[in-house]
């Protein structure tokens, strides 16, 4: 679990009676990011590193969470949203370097059918494709 102290320990029990509120006024879903807006925040870059605090944020706000930052390989998506921690993995960027990254996703979690996690006309394209030479 990630510790916080002075500003930033305040800076997030803020953020989370700002979602508090947003929740009293009708929101019903936040994106869990962050600004990089002081000097001495304290950063704990690292693979899925926002999930652990979007969690406390989704646990303290009552609102569903998501957040992109680091979670780009599918079994670390997958497993933030199996613990609890995130409700929606945003995947822009993973997109952004592979626009293929959801099918492929699907195929490395062993989804049946993982061609129907694409539209419907491209799944169904997808898997009746063969490539040339393939069996």
């Amino acid at each position: 679990m990630i510790e916080y102290a002075g500003d930033d320990k305040q800076m997030l029990a803020e953020s989370i009676q700002v979602c508090q509120w947003f929740k009293e006024l009708g929101a019903d879903f936040i994106n869990v990011s962050i600004g990089f807006n002081t000097p001495t925040a304290n950063i704990p870059w690292g693979p899925a590193f926002l999930a652990p605090i979007a969690e406390r944020v989704r646990k303290e706000s009552g609102l569903p969470v998501a957040t992109a930052w680091g979670v780009d390989i599918p079994e670390l998506a997958n497993s933030t949203i199996e613990k609890g921690q995130l409700d929606v993995v945003m995947v822009g960027r993973a997109h952004l370097a592979n626009p293929n990254w959801t099918y492929i996703a699907a195929k490395a979690l062993g989804i049946d059918r993982p061609a129907w996690v694409l539209p419907a006309p491209y799944a169904h394209w997808l898997e009746r494709y063969t490539p040339a030479g393939a069996q």
